[in-house]
């Protein structure tokens, strides 16, 4: 039982292939799609990093929830559980690219608030909280803290003599440290990741949301890897009982997303405030991101429930090992639809009218509310009274000038007309919002390329140390792991 997973060369050739063809996938969209400073290159780059991040540490935190709650059963698959978190150190670097390029205003993903002029556009709490050098800082101190922390933990987790009473005790506080320190930097980054992108948005439950979308994910990966690893002879002590358990996880977080998802589009929708409506307004008007929203919807709540709600269905390794790919392919599109728009909207960057478009009646959609009505009316009666008023003092000022216009017209002839032509075409063209949301051939081979480096992290930790560790108290218990019928 102290089998150790071999990298070979073979997998580590694919992978690097996988890579590849990520590579040539941002390159592709960097120079393909200039338009926006290049937002739809540092969109994929940002959807990916956080998406596979978010999996890295959500596999130290799984196994350290277990640890706390006594569970045995995870002992034959917690190696492989953990050795997720190996991408951990790739996205760090990736963040701190992102991070760098938007403190030097190489990019607009976070230009909404980036820019002075438009943070003075935001109340003075979030003004204060979304201060780029606060902001860096905090991003810097989540990486470092999943990093540093996280291969601590980890380390504790594999110690090779944790049947040592004080060893095992270390444990179980590295565990409940890490699920302290989880919680809280989990819901700040997903703030300061992807909700700031459009401060004006909020959402009480975007720190679970996130939290949801990408443990949905991680279960995913870790059924499709012990099963890859039970084709490749290892892990043998891994039967269908401990992939059944994984697929319970994978469903309940599945229907535990769907909970959120629900809870945050249907009292947004009914609570009828600009700040919230807003957000699924502007994206229903993206036909891409309308289909992805939906198509996200099925494939992350309909699939599972009709394919592996079923007992059998979650014990047969082809069945299951299906719905983790769609499952996962799923959650990234969730990612995706929460970070194209913003940056990938050419309005974005003017300031005035960014705020005028947050105050826009056209975002109320089908609460009517009777007082806000009556508001509206008087309001619109007072502008009526001002502009008569203003009409009748200006007449005379406007009778004055039109013979000097008349004349300007004709000695301008054809040429101030086209002159005012092309100015009311320009105009029309600026006010115009312009997307460059895209899901096409370069997402996706941006997303096989953030795979493969994902899969390489894995197996690169996993190779280090055995795939079971026989000095864990509770090995005997998982051996005889047996789901029986409720």
């Amino acid at each position: 039982m102290t089998e150790r997973f071999e990298f070979t060369d073979g997998i580590k050739k694919t992978l690097y292939i996988l890579m590849v063809v990520g590579l040539v996938g941002l390159l592709g969209s960097f120079i393909l799609y200039p338009e926006n400073q290049h937002s739809r290159f540092w969109t994929n780059l940002l959807i990916n990093s956080y998406f596979f991040t978010g999996i890295g540490i959500f596999g130290i935190f799984f196994v350290a929830a277990n640890t706390l709650g006594y569970s045995g059963w995870i002992s034959v698959v917690k190696r492989v559980v953990m050795s997720l978190s190996g991408f951990v150190v790739v996205g760090a670097v990736l963040t701190l690219v992102i991070v760098g390029a938007s403190y030097a205003h190489l990019h607009n993903l976070y230009d909404h608030w980036m820019i002075e002029d438009h943070r003075k556009l935001l109340d003075v709490t979030k003004q204060t909280f979304y201060n780029p050098t606060f902001w860096v800082a905090r991003m810097v101190l989540y990486v470092v803290l999943w990093v540093v922390l996280g291969n601590r933990v980890v380390k504790a987790f594999s110690a090779k003599n944790m049947n040592d009473k004080a060893v095992y005790k270390w444990s179980k506080l590295w565990a409940a440290l890490w699920i302290l320190v989880f919680a809280v930097t989990e819901s700040f980054a997903s703030w300061d990741y992807v909700m700031c992108i459009d401060p004006h948005w909020y959402s009480t439950l975007f720190g679970w949301y996130n939290f949801a979308s990408y443990g949905c994910a991680a279960f995913a990966f870790s059924i499709l890897l012990v099963l890859f690893l039970k084709s490749r002879g290892y892990l043998a002590q891994v039967n269908e009982n401990h992939i059944h358990d994984l697929g319970k996880f994978m469903f309940g977080f599945s229907i535990f997303w769907t909970y959120l998802w629900f809870s945050q589009f249907m009292l947004q929708w009914y609570g009828n405030m600009p700040e919230d409506t807003n957000y699924w307004v502007k994206r229903f008007n993206v036909p891409t991101l309308k289909f992805t929203i939906f198509l996200a919807l099925a494939l992350n709540f309909l699939f599972p429930l009709l394919v592996i709600l079923k007992r059998g269905n979650k014990r047969n390794y082809k069945i299951i090992g299906f719905a983790s790919v769609v499952i996962i392919f799923g959650h990234y599109l969730d990612f995706f639809n929460m970070v194209a728009l913003e940056p990938n909207a050419v309005e974005t960057h003017h300031a005035a009218k960014h705020e005028a478009s947050i105050q826009k009646a056209d975002y109320t959609l089908l609460a009517e509310n009777k007082g806000a009505k009556e508001a509206v009316a008087a309001a619109e009666a007072v502008a009526t009274t001002e502009a008569v008023a203003a009409t009748d003092a200006a007449k005379e000022e406007v009778h004055a000038t039109e013979a000097h216009v008349e004349h300007a017209a004709e000695a301008h002839g054809e040429h101030a007309t086209e002159a005012h032509g092309e100015h009311t075409e320009g105009h029309g063209e600026h006010a115009a919002v312009t997307s460059y949301v895209g899901l096409g051939i370069f997402e996706l081979m941006v997303l096989a390329g953030f795979v493969g480096a994902f899969l390489f992290m894995f197996f690169n930790t996993l190779s280090k140390e055995p795939l079971i560790n026989e000095s864990d108290p509770y090995l005997k218990e998982s051996l005889r792991h047996h789901v029986e019928y409720a």
